[in-house]
């Protein structure tokens, strides 16, 4: 009889499979989840790093909108008290009020060209999201059928060894009988997933180019992390003097106190360094030099660049739906080996003890 020798022509053409299932799911986790890697020359971000840096993008722009703003709208009344009053200590809101009123169109832009970037990407985003618990179960799924079936490969090596010196029990070969038929039709679906799960990695190869376009997302996003820390206490303090710039405008006037004296008491009070709006103008203005006026046309550019370049839902559905089809075939297949490989170990434990008593 030749069954051990049968079931390990069967065995190995299953690993390779195994392997190339394995390496197919790896690379559509990579294009959904690889992190940035600084010295990997052509190796594309995930999406997820991609999704994180838009997120990020999003959250910065936004701050940087509503601080500019805000800087707008509290200067204002500063800048009105220092033209009525000339107070000394309130001049530089003048020129506050200025430089927030002339950056405001490119911090607008900045804010809106990140929503319509990610607009755009949020289909894909949404597939993203759908996918990545998927792709992680097979993957932890396929590995560990690889280890086990390497395991299982060189008992039945040795098996097959074993039949052709000394021969093994006709109860061993016959259990064995039974076992083959099952183990070729695994290979055979096996083999076929292997190859859907394939064709789907080259599908999604169109991903993996876009998110390589993308990189730039995730150095605007590096570069505007952080970049607000410097500004939220000093808008702390423009606020604060706006509320008392207001008192003081609107408190009735008592004889013999002019606008000039409430407002040089209201910001005396306060205890503002000299040069406090001076600085908060300084640094509002490097933080646009620095953060916003250079990504303003290129994030421009690129929503430009998204719309022809994106995958339709359609296309991402049909993606989404071909890998949930194959994982669930593959997780029936992965049950129905784990019995027979546990009907397998019983024949071998079997063997093992009659040689052993032998």
């Amino acid at each position: 009889m030749e069954e051990a020798r049968k079931l390990r022509t069967i065995l190995y053409p299953l690993a390779r499979d195994i392997r190339n299932l394995s390496t197919f799911v790896t690379n559509i986790n990579n294009v959904l989840q690889a992190d940035a890697q600084r010295f990997a020359v052509g190796a594309p971000v995930g999406l997820l790093s991609i999704r994180n840096s838009v997120r990020s993008l999003n959250k910065n722009t936004r701050a940087m909108k509503e601080v500019n703003d805000l800087a707008l709208q509290e200067s204002s009344v500063a800048a009105s008290l220092a033209e009525a009053t000339g107070n000394t200590l309130l001049r530089p809101a003048l020129q506050l009020n200025l430089l927030a009123r002339n950056v405001k169109p490119q911090v607008d832009r900045t804010y809106s060209g990140v929503l319509r970037v990610e607009g755009y990407l949020n289909p894909v985003f949404v597939f993203m999201a759908a996918l990545i618990p998927v792709v992680e179960s097979m993957q932890s799924d396929v590995r560990t059928l690889d280890d086990k079936l390497t395991l299982f490969k060189k008992a039945v090596s040795r098996l097959a060894d074993q039949e052709l010196t000394s021969g093994l029990s006709g109860e061993a070969e016959a259990q064995l009988e039974l076992l083959i038929p099952q183990f070729s039709v695994i290979e055979q679906e096996t083999s076929d997933i292997s190859a859907q799960v394939g064709l789907l990695m080259g599908k999604m190869n169109r991903l993996s180019e876009l998110s390589s376009k993308l990189e730039i997302l995730l150095r605007m996003s590096a570069a505007l992390d952080g970049s607000l820390t410097e500004l939220v206490p000093a808008m702390a303090v423009l606020k604060n003097l706006s509320v008392v710039l207001n008192q003081a405008q609107r408190q009735f006037e008592p004889q013999g106190q002019s606008l000039e004296t409430r407002v040089a008491e209201a910001v005396a009070g306060l205890k503002l360094p000299p040069d406090t709006l001076l600085q908060l103008e300084t640094r509002l203005a490097q933080q646009v030099d620095r953060y916003i006026i250079p990504i303003v046309q290129p994030l421009q550019d690129l929503a430009e660049q998204l719309r022809p370049r994106m995958p339709s839902t359609h296309e991402l559905n049909g993606l989404e739906s071909t890998l949930v089809a194959q994982s669930n075939r593959f997780g029936s297949i992965n049950k129905l080996m784990t019995r027979l490989f546990a009907n397998l170990e019983r024949v071998i434990a079997q063997v093992n003890q009659a040689t052993h008593a032998a």
